[in-house]
C-alpha cells in the first residue's frame, strides 16, 4: 500500500535512466548506493565551508578524531585521547605509524601541520580559516600580521604533534574532529598547484575511500575502497555510488525500486511512512535561518523591518505543517540541546528563554514604522534558497506569510543549486537567503558566525560589542564555565535584539534506510547518518 501511495504522491520517473550498481555486482564487489542532497562545492578539506561538501569529504579524509553516535570524540588518525597540560594551553597526541595516503605515501605529523598552516594561510583563501582561531596565532596569520610558520602547531616527531591554544578550551577533543586538520601531503598539493582538488584526479585520500568520477560539477560520483587506509580490513564496502537527488519523489521511487539504499523524506512522505521500520529520524542541532544581506541592501539596515520579518513567522506552523515535524521551532541563535547551564543544568530554552516567536500585530506595526522611516510605500526583496524540495517549501511558506502579513511587501523567490546559493551568500551581495549553520560542539560557533571578521558573517554585520563577547568566549573565559555561559547568553540576546539573522527551526532529518544496512552512526551535528567507515550489510 505504501508503495502504491508513494507513486500516487510522486511524479512517475523512469528509474532505468539512472545508472546504479546492485548490492553485489557480477565480480562480487560489495556496493552501496547512497544519496547527496545537493552539489559539492569543493572536495578540498582545507576549503570546505558547507555541510554537503563536508559530509562528502568525510569519505576521503581521516580526521584526527571522529565522533561516535554518543557524540564522543574517539581516536581516528590519532591513536589515543589528547593529553592536555595542567594550564590547559598545550595539547599533544600521536598519530598512527601505519597510516598512508592513497598512493602509498606514509602519513606523518608534518602532513597535519601543513594542513593546518594551509587553512590559515591567506593565500589559500579558505572560507573556514577562522574555525581554527582556537590555535595560537591563527587569527593573526589569517589577518596577515604573522607568517604561517608561527601557527601554534608543530610536529615533535613523525608521529607526535603539539598544539598550543589561545586559551583553555573545554571542547578541544571535539574541535579536533574537524576535517580541516585532516592530513594533506605538501609535495602532492604543491605539485597540483591551482588544480589541487578541482577534480578526483587531483586528490590524495587519507580516508577509507578514494574519490572517482568527479570533475567539479558532477551530480554523481563514486567512492572506491582505499587499499592503503590504515584500517582497510574493517571497511566493508568496495564501492559507494553517490547520486545528487533533490526531489523527494524521485528519491522515494528509486528507493522503492531497490535502486537506492537510502532516500531523504520530507512533508507528506513523513506521514506516509510513519511507523515504517525503514524510517530513521535524527533530531539535529543544525540551525535553519534566514540570513540578511544587511550590508548590500539599505532597506535591510532598518531594524524595524528586520524585526517585522521575524515576528510575522509562525515557527510552530512551519515545523508542524510545512516540515511535518521534521524539525522543531528555534528558540534563538544557539540551538537548544547543545549545552546546559553550569549553575543549575537548565537548557538554553529554559535559561536564555524562547527569544523568537510570532506576533503579527507587532510585526505589522513595526513594518509600517519601517516604511515611514525609509520613505517608501512598498518593499521588494529577493529570497534565495537551494533548489531541493524542503528548501523550496520553506521559501514558499516564507513568501506567503510575509506577503500576507506585511501589506506592501513583495518577495521574489529564487530557487537555485546549492553551490550558487553559497556563492551568493559568500559574495555578501544578496537580500534574503535561506541558510543554516551546523557549527560544532562549542556553542560559541553559532554566535561567532556573525562576528565582524568571520568569513561567514554573510550580513557583514559590524559590532564592537559582539566582537568583545566572542573574544571573551574564545580567549578570556577559559574554564570559567559560569562566565562563559553568561557571555553566551549575552551574545545570543544581542543577535536577537538586533535581528542580525532570523532563526527558524532546528532541523531534523528523516530518511528511508535499507534495513540490511548496519553499523552506521548518527550525529546531531554534521553528517546525520554516517556511513563513511564501519557500515555494512547484514548478510
Amino acid at each position: 500500500m505504501k508503495k502504491f501511495l508513494s507513486i500516487l504522491l510522486s511524479t512517475i520517473i523512469l528509474v532505468s535512466s539512472w545508472t546504479f550498481v546492485s548490492a553485489q555486482d557480477a565480480a562480487g564487489a560489495k556496493v552501496l548506493n547512497w544519496v547527496a542532497p545537493g552539489e559539492v562545492t569543493t572536495f578540498d578539506s582545507g576549503k570546505t565551508y558547507d555541510v554537503i561538501s563536508s559530509e562528502e569529504i568525510g569519505f576521503i579524509v581521516e580526521p584526527l578524531y571522529r565522533l561516535n553516535s554518543n557524540n564522543e570524540a574517539l581516536p581516528a588518525l590519532a591513536v589515543a585521547a589528547p593529553e592536555i597540560s595542567e594550564d590547559g594551553l598545550t595539547v599533544t597526541f600521536s598519530i598512527r605509524d601505519n597510516a598512508a595516503f592513497s598512493d602509498g605515501t606514509p602519513i606523518v605529523a608534518a602532513d597535519v601541520v601543513y594542513a593546518a598552516q594551509r587553512v590559515v594561510n591567506p593565500a589559500t583563501g579558505s572560507q573556514s580559516a577562522k574555525n581554527l582561531s582556537y590555535i595560537k596565532n591563527a587569527s593573526e596569520i589569517v589577518d596577515g600580521t604573522l607568517p604561517v610558520e608561527d601557527l601554534g602547531i608543530k610536529a615533535l616527531s613523525d608521529t607526535e604533534i603539539e598544539i598550543t591554544l589561545v586559551a583553555p578550551n573545554p571542547f578541544i577533543d571535539k574541535e579536533l574532529t574537524t576535517v580541516l586538520l585532516a592530513p594533506v601531503n605538501k609535495e602532492f598539493a604543491e605539485a597540483q598547484g591551482e588544480n589541487y582538488a578541482l577534480t578526483s584526479d587531483n586528490l590524495l585520500s587519507s580516508g577509507p575511500y578514494v574519490l572517482e568520477g568527479w570533475n567539479g560539477t558532477d551530480i554523481s560520483w563514486q567512492f572506491v575502497k582505499n587499499p592503503y587506509f590504515w584500517d582497510a580490513e574493517n571497511i566493508y564496502f568496495d564501492q559507494i555510488n553517490i547520486q545528487v537527488i533533490k526531489d523527494v519523489a524521485t528519491g522515494v521511487n528509486l528507493y522503492e525500486a531497490g535502486q537506492l539504499d537510502a532516500a531523504r523524506i520530507t512533508g507528506d512522505y513523513i506521514t506516509l511512512y510513519e511507523g515504517d521500520p525503514d524510517v530513521v529520524t535524527v533530531q539535529t542541532l543544525r540551525a535553519t535561518n534566514v540570513e540578511l544581506g544587511i550590508s548590500s541592501n539599505e532597506l535591510l539596515q532598518n531594524l524595524n523591518l528586520r524585526k517585522a520579518l521575524s515576528l510575522s513567522i509562525d515557527r510552530e506552523e512551519l515545523a508542524r505543517d510545512i516540515l511535518n515535524g521534521d524539525g522543531i521551532p528555534a528558540v534563538g541563535v544557539i540551538p537548544n540541546g547543545i549545552a546546559v547551564s553550569p549553575v543549575d543544568g537548565k537548557s538554553i530554552a529554559e535559561d536564555f528563554g524562547v527569544l523568537v516567536y510570532t506576533d503579527i500585530a507587532e510585526a505589522q506595526t513595526l513594518f509600517a514604522a519601517a516604511l515611514e522611516e525609509l520613505g517608501v510605500d512598498s518593499i521588494e526583496l529577493r529570497l534565495v534558497t537551494s533548489d531541493n524540495d524542503e528548501s523550496i517549501k520553506i521559501g514558499q511558506y516564507l513568501q506567503s506569510v510575509w506577503e500576507t502579513n506585511l501589506e506592501g511587501l513583495k518577495i521574489d523567490l529564487a530557487n537555485v543549486p546549492s553551490s550558487v546559493r553559497f556563492e551568493e551568500m559568500m559574495s555578501y551581495k544578496f537580500d534574503l537567503a535561506l541558510g543554516g549553520w551546523t557549527g560544532d560542539y562549542n556553542p560559541t560557533s553559532y554566535v561567532k558566525q556573525h562576528e565582524t571578521s568571520y568569513e561567514h558573517n554573510h550580513s557583514q554585520w559590524v559590532s564592537d560589542e559582539l566582537t568583545t563577547l566572542v573574544n571573551a568566549l574564545e580567549k578570556d573565559d577559559g574554564n570559567d564555565f559560569e562566565l562563559r555561559w553568561q557571555h553566551l547568553r549575552e551574545a545570543n540576546q544581542y543577535l536577537i535584539d538586533n535581528a542580525v539573522l532570523i532563526p527558524l527551526v532546528q532541523a531534523a532529518k528523516t530518511y528511508l534506510v535499507n534495513p540490511k544496512l548496519k553499523g552506521y552512526e548518527t550525529h546531531v551535528l554534521g553528517t546525520e547518518i554516517d556511513i563513511t567507515h564501519y557500515a555494512y550489510f547484514e548478510e
